[in-house]
Parts: structure tokens; C-alpha cells; sequence
């Protein structure tokens, strides 16, 4: 449950395809400002109603000194602002579903028979700060996770990236996002909690150009506290848009309650 657990965490805080590469020069890389980087980069933004994909996901981390890492697979099932369904499957056996919407967010348990049911209320008290659904959609299709439109930002050229600093920060974290200059999507999103010591990053490592749209293949996302990290592998292994998708989920009547 812990390992499902700290998935669903971070998530939430993810024709014929081709994967794009980055030849940018940093040298070559002229300053934009942010308006333009904003401009070009939502108008790249997914569009599709649904998506389906399989990934393998890796998970590893650093607890006390104790290392633990696990692979599994994910069926991940997504109908835009709508629903967001997972299936995971751990040495070939199914292992959890996971059920998430704009209101709440939906668990259970295949190998403990436990289940949990909720808002998100409580990844808010976990977190210290308002989570959205919007906001779990966006990091799984390589969008920014506030509304880049909504405040000002900075730009300059950070290496061979675009890097965008909102012009007032929030009281508890310091977020930045950064841009690829060739085709403006999204590279990396950086947020830090400087009086915790803590620090979440997430890396767009290569996309795949499918019926029009620019999709992640690749989601590395880093979770740090201290001494203590947390590292999620998301890799992309099949894809398909705009098909009709189901999204199955009962929970049985044995299972018990989770309380978290």
C-alpha cells in the first residue's frame, strides 16, 4: 500500500509514433519572454478526449538507509477532465485500481483486500497545499501544474532550456518550469519547500508526436527530503487517443477500509 501510496501521491502533486530529441545548442538558444513561451507552448497542448496507454513503472527509495526498489505495470486509462482510471499489475498478478476525478479519489487493494475512498482533502493536509484534478492530469500529459496564464513570470535561459519563475511565489514552495526551446514543450517542472528541505521534481525526458499531438514518453520524477528520496520511472510502452474507453471499479463488500 505505502509504494501505491507514494504513486498516487506524486502523480498528484504522470498514426505512427516517433520519439523527439533535443539538438538545441545552448549557444543558439535567443531570450523570449514569457508571454511568447506561454503563447507557443499552450498551443501545443493536448487536445484528445481519451488516452490509453501501458507503462512500467520503477520505483525507488532511500529510507533511513534502507533501499527499496519495485517494478510494476500500469494501465492507465484517461478521458480529459473527466476521469483518470490505473490498474497495476505487480509479477504478473493484478495488484491495486486506482479512481480518480475532479471530486475525489478512489483505491483499492487486489493483494491486502483494503480499499480507500476520499477527497482531496487529505493529499492537501499532506501536502500543505491546494491539489487539484486538473493539476494530476496535467503532470501525466506534460503540462504545467498551475495555470501558467492565471500570474506573470520571469524568463531566462537556464543551459538549453526556457525557464519561467512566477513573479510572486507561493509563501510555502518556490516553483519553476522549463521549456524546450525547439518545440516548447515541457522539460521539467521544479518545486521546493526551502524551509523543509524538501524538493519535487519532475523531468519530461522525451515525448511522442501522435495524431497531431505531443505526448510524454518518458516521466522521471524525483521526490527528496532530507537525506531521504523518492524516485518514479514512468515509461510509456503503448499509446492510443480519441478511442472509446471503459474505466471498471467496484470495490468488493469484504474489503476493509483504509484509514490513513
Amino acid at each position: 500500500m505505502r509504494i501505491v501510496s507514494y504513486l498516487i501521491l506524486f502523480l498528484l502533486l504522470l498514426g505512427s509514433c516517433k520519439t523527439k530529441k533535443n539538438f538545441t545548442d545552448s549557444r543558439t538558444v535567443k531570450s523570449l519572454s514569457a508571454k511568447k513561451i506561454i503563447k507557443k507552448h499552450n498551443a501545443i497542448s493536448f487536445d484528445a478526449k481519451t488516452l490509453e496507454a501501458k507503462l512500467k513503472v520503477g520505483y525507488s527509495d532511500n529510507n533511513r538507509g534502507k533501499r527499496k526498489r519495485i517494478t510494476f505495470s500500469v494501465r492507465l486509462r484517461m478521458q480529459k477532465d473527466s476521469i483518470i482510471w490505473m490498474k497495476g499489475t505487480y509479477a504478473f498478478l493484478s495488484a491495486f485500481r486506482a479512481k480518480i476525478t475532479p471530486t475525489s479519489f478512489s483505491y483499492y487493494s487486489l493483494i491486502d483486500k483494503s480499499f480507500f475512498v476520499g477527497d482531496y482533502s487529505l493529499l492537501e493536509k499532506m501536502l500543505g497545499t491546494k491539489i487539484t484534478f486538473k493539476q494530476v492530469q496535467n503532470l501525466l500529459l506534460g503540462e504545467s501544474i498551475s495555470d501558467l496564464k492565471k500570474q506573470r513570470h520571469l524568463s531566462e535561459v537556464d543551459g538549453d532550456l526556457y525557464k519561467l519563475t512566477p513573479k510572486e511565489q507561493d509563501e510555502l514552495y518556490r516553483i519553476f518550469f522549463f521549456f524546450d526551446p525547439n518545440n516548447f514543450v515541457l522539460k521539467r517542472q521544479l518545486l521546493k519547500i526551502y524551509k523543509e528541505n524538501k524538493t519535487l521534481q519532475i523531468d519530461y525526458d522525451s515525448y511522442i508526436f501522435l495524431n497531431k499531438q505531443l505526448v510524454p514518453k518518458k516521466i522521471t520524477i524525483k521526490a527528496s527530503e532530507g537525506k531521504r528520496y523518492t524516485n518514479i520511472n514512468i515509461d510509456f510502452k503503448s499509446l492510443t487517443l480519441n478511442k472509446s474507453i471503459s474505466t471498471p471499479f467496484r470495490i468488493p463488500t469484504s474489503y476493509k477500509r483504509i484509514k490513513l
